[in-house]
């Protein structure tokens, strides 16, 4: 069934209501939420919005952080319409994978959807998340309005939760997911901004990397989108590694856990390389990297298969997404060290060559569409420092399939960001 014929039956006899744009009178985006003084916020610090750090010893830090339990008392389910329940399959299908791609509980393919069905909140910000990644597929306009509507409704919902005493569980779910769309629609504030209301909430109930269930899981995801952004701005991160309050098992084998650790790394690096990192720092990171690589097992690094394609690239298989995605990430770490915002030493320059080269050879390979959507940073560093003509070619070609791959959820879209436009900050990925 085409798009256009699958939203018209929406909207017949099933009985389908679309949210009544003129009835409400929504804010602009989260950031603008997030400014008001709303009885939900109180306790907030300014410092949320004012953490950026000169230096990485400099970056500011959450308080202890609390476990956070479910609700006992059982909440009555909402009622669906068939769009409902087709934006929800797709967002499982799709967009929940690549917010999960650090974290085997699952927690967004699991968790996000099983309280949608009792949080009106949370159903409006998963349809306008999906909605607005099913529009920017071909022929895909007919979303467009669709998921203006929810969006609009999801923020009203959103004030409405932070102006009552009610439970404030799901409000930093309900800020990442609109977040991301604010993101994925390229609204007008800088990117940063759209995580505002995240990080206050974080700073705020003292979440950080040992919190768990759900508050750890946001942790993370607002982390990848912290490390992107400093990426991409060429700036420290509002919050240094050092106060991210992490606990590493020697010896792990788990590949999310894994994920999560080459995260801090990769924070580390990118606040020595936009920072005022001391070379004691940067010699520790790199004893710290090695350390991590040194206790992978081989299927986590990747195994080399088929045949030598043009220039010497060869495809390497994963076992996991996790595994895909974080090896390629330890590569782009190796070349922010060496050779951002300039190349440190000559003596570097074989080695950026061979992560740049690494990280082509994975690009071509077979990729899950999360790992895809997780690669497109590493991607642009390296057809930046690599010599090899045929190898930019490669790194273009698979930029372009990235954006255009076929068939469910964030695969039928241009993901969260226009690789060629990385350094403008037209789209963000993470």
């Amino acid at each position: 069934m085409s798009s256009a014929s699958r939203r018209e039956s929406f909207t017949s006899a099933n009985g389908l209501r679309l949210v009544d744009h003129q009835t409400l009178d929504p804010p602009t985006s989260t950031w603008d939420i997030f400014r008001l003084d709303l009885p939900g916020l109180k306790g907030s610090s300014n410092s949320a919005n004012n953490t950026s750090s000169e230096s990485s010893g400099q970056s500011a830090t959450p308080a202890t952080p609390l476990p956070t339990y479910q609700q006992k008392t059982p909440s009555p389910s909402i009622p669906l319409t068939p769009q409902m329940v087709y934006l929800l399959n797709e967002y499982r299908k799709g967009l929940a994978r690549w917010m999960d791609i650090f974290d085997h509980n699952c927690t967004y393919q699991r968790e996000i959807p099983r309280r949608a069905l009792t949080s009106e909140l949370l159903l409006s910000c998963i349809c306008a998340f999906t909605a607005r990644q099913l529009s920017l597929s071909a022929s895909g306009e007919i979303w467009t309005p669709v998921a203006t509507n929810y969006y609009a409704q999801a923020l009203n919902l959103l004030i409405k939760l932070l102006n009552s005493p009610a439970s404030q569980d799901n409000t930093l779910s309900a800020v990442m997911l609109l977040s991301s769309y604010e993101v994925l629609a390229a609204q007008g504030q800088e990117h940063r901004r759209h995580y505002e209301g995240a990080m206050k909430l974080i700073f705020m109930q003292g979440i950080s990397a040992r919190s768990f269930g759900l508050d750890r899981a946001n942790f993370w995801i607002w982390v990848r989108h912290e490390i992107s952004v400093s990426i991409i701005n060429e700036s420290p991160l509002q919050m240094s590694p050092k106060y991210w309050n992490v606990s590493w098992r020697e010896g792990e084998t788990e590949e999310d856990a894994l994920g999560n650790q080459i995260l801090w790394l990769v924070g580390r690096a990118v606040d020595w390389v936009y920072g005022n990192g001391t070379l004691s720092e940067y010699y520790d990171l790199l004893r710290d990297t090695e350390h991590w690589y040194a206790g992978l097992s081989e299927s986590f690094r990747g195994v080399k298969y088929g045949d030598l394609v043009e220039d010497g690239l060869c495809k390497v298989h994963f076992s996991l997404p996790a595994a895909a995605a974080a090896i390629i990430w330890y590569h782009l770490l190796h070349i922010l060290l060496y050779a951002e915002p300039v190349l440190k030493d000559a003596a570097y320059a074989t080695s950026v060559q061979e992560h740049a080269t690494e990280i082509i050879n994975i690009s071509i390979s077979d990729l899950p569409n999360e790992v895809r959507c997780f690669s497109i940073i590493p991607l642009y560093f390296a057809g930046k420092h690599v010599d090899s003509v045929i190898r930019k070619t490669r790194k273009c070609s698979n930029n372009f399939s990235s954006q255009h791959i076929t068939e469910n959820g964030m695969t039928r879209a241009r993901l969260l960001y226009h690789p060629s436009s990385i350094k403008r900050g037209d789209r963000l990925g993470y």
